[in-house]
């Protein structure tokens, strides 16, 4: 651990230095291909080969820059397969004869590099809707604008993934207009590359990450949908471009600054103490390098406000497709009569409490009329081994351990959105039971599909989302502010609100869920996130 970071930091400081000495001639200057790139362009497609050894590395960047400016399809220049090289064309195809064309003729363009970082963007989870949403908006908006988009999804081709994109969320793209550039160190933005010092390892891995994609493409809008902040210095200074920010949640909140004080004060947590505070003083400059900055709710700009003091902050709620959802029920094809069952809809991760909704579902069936019992299904993405070893876990937990009736509980994995729509179209109750969800785009669907939503009574869910009572808010002692918030909130536990929802009748049920309807088209429709996109972002930069 201790080499690992000793290596991060020394080649933090190696880019530092590089960058502090060229400062003043590097300035822009990695937008600008060699004054000879046409020349060494045209011999290299002659010879149908590459361009290694051609250009040196940190001009790589500026020349695919070139080349995805001057193409019709944008995909022949990505890096995949081969993050060290920039491919050329191999055969004789159309476009190459367009670039050749445009090479020689020293076309001038009006194209426009708009790049999104976002190093998971083939998660499949609520930021990767908001993140393609944004694309697709974007691409709309104006024809001469060309996407890249810098991820660390190495395992999967552009295709891949833009075909997941349309699976999973159901968003039309012009493929021809998306360049993928894959990034090789993602792996030092992963928490769990740095067990120890984990805030100060993802910064400086935000770092790094950073300068390996403009040093791979050099865009001319920055777009960070992920939230690491700690690469806009680098962007700024050695690109000067617009850097627009969507926060899905701080990176450090008061929240926790607070709850560390109240805690025993030990030598421990008075260092941890100090290192949260520097850090917090380091994450506060950030926001003096930002053009725009969005969040996804009232809470996260309500923190990211007190701490950006330098930026105007704006609320744009993510895309919930919440006109697919009602659309469907105003045509009435949804069944006569909603099955008797509770869908928890996410993906399968330890943070979202699968387990806690099992155990309290477990002390339900304990005291509940079975007839009434709902069917508990778990819904939602998986990412890798880790992901489905978890799913393992839980039928474990739920069927060994606590003995709950297999015809009473069920978990698919990886539906389809088509399949997604119609689970939510034929249940009846929806569960969400995250703490402190920044958000929780899988809540909107709950209500724009006409469920009862059933969620902890925190953050999004709570300011946001579940408003004008229509749902049950629960707490649990195993949050960590549990103390503070349930004798304030006084909210029971889920197996509380469970018993609470049997006592609804029809009539009471579609009374909610009318008026939750309502909600969802008016807040939270892709066509709203499309509206304020455009406004808070598009027109803005665009002038």
């Amino acid at each position: 651990m201790v080499d690992l970071l000793s290596i991060a930091i020394a080649q933090c400081m190696v880019t530092f230095c590089i960058v502090y000495l060229r400062m003043q001639s590097v300035n822009r200057s990695l937008m600008k291909a060699p004054r000879n790139y046409k020349d060494k362009l045209l011999k290299g497609i002659s010879k149908g080969g590459k361009l290694a050894g051609v250009f040196h590395s940190w001009k790589i960047g500026s020349v695919r820059r070139e080349l995805l400016l001057r193409a019709k399809d944008v995909r022949n220049f990505t890096n995949e397969g081969d993050a060290g090289l920039l491919d050329i064309m191999m055969k004789d195809s159309d476009e190459k004869e367009n670039i050749i064309e445009s090479l020689k003729n020293d076309e001038k363009t009006e194209k426009t590099l708009f790049g999104f970082f976002h190093p998971y963007c083939n998660a499949g989870g609520g930021g990767e809707k908001v993140l393609w949403k944004a694309v697709e908006t974007t691409l709309k908006f104006d024809p001469n604008i060309i996407v890249v988009i810098y991820t660390g999804d190495c395992d999967a081709t552009g295709e891949q993934i833009l075909e997941s994109v349309s699976k999973r969320f159901d968003y039309e793209l012009d493929a021809s207009r998306i360049s993928f550039i894959f990034l090789k160190y993602r792996k030092y933005v992963d928490s769990k590359t740095w067990p120890h010092f984990t805030l100060l390892g993802q910064a400086i891995g935000s770092v790094l990450l950073s300068i390996e994609a403009i040093l791979k493409c050099p865009p001319d809008i920055w777009c960070d949908s992920m939230g690491f902040p700690f690469g806009y210095p680098w962007v700024w200074h050695l690109l000067r471009i617009p850097i627009i920010t969507y926060t899905h949640f701080p990176v450090i909140s008061s929240d926790m600054l607070n709850k560390l004080s109240h805690q025993q004060q030990t030598l421990k947590n008075r260092g941890k103490g100090i290192y949260w505070k520097l850090f917090m003083k380091y994450y506060e400059h950030m926001g003096s390098f930002i053009t725009i900055a969005c969040t996804n709710s009232s809470w996260t700009n309500d923190h990211i406000s007190r701490i950006w003091t330098q930026c105007k902050t704006n609320v744009i709620f993510p895309p919930c497709s919440t006109e697919k959802l009602v659309h469907y029920e105003k045509e009435g094809d949804l069944p006569a009569k909603r099955l008797n069952q509770a869908v928890v809809l996410a993906q399968f991760r330890p943070e979202k409490r699968h387990k806690l909704i099992i155990e309290e579902y477990a002390k339900y069936l304990e005291t509940a009329q079975y007839d009434d019992v709902p069917k508990l299904i778990f819904i939602g993405s998986t990412r890798s081994d880790e992901d489905r070893k978890y799913i393992e876990e839980l039928k474990t937990l739920a069927l060994d351990e606590l003995k709950i009736p297999k015809e009473r509980f069920e978990i698919i994995p990886d539906l389809p959105y088509e399949d997604i729509k119609k689970m939510l179209w034929s249940s009846t109750y929806g569960i969400n039971a995250m703490w402190n969800e920044h958000f929780g785009i899988a809540v909107v669907e709950y209500i724009a599909g006409g469920l009862i939503p059933i969620v902890h009574g925190s953050a999004g869910p709570l300011f946001d989302i579940v408003i004008d009572n229509v749902g049950f808010f629960f707490l649990d002692p195993s949050d960590p502010d549990y103390k503070e918030t349930s004798s304030i909130l006084g909210f029971g536990t889920l197996c509380d609100a469970l018993k609470e929802v049997s006592y609804l009748d029809d009539k009471d049920k579609k009374k909610l869920s009318d008026i939750a309807i309502r909600i969802a088209l008016t807040k939270f429709s892709d066509s709203r996130f499309e509206e304020k996109w455009i406004d808070q972002v598009l027109s803005k930069v665009s002038n």
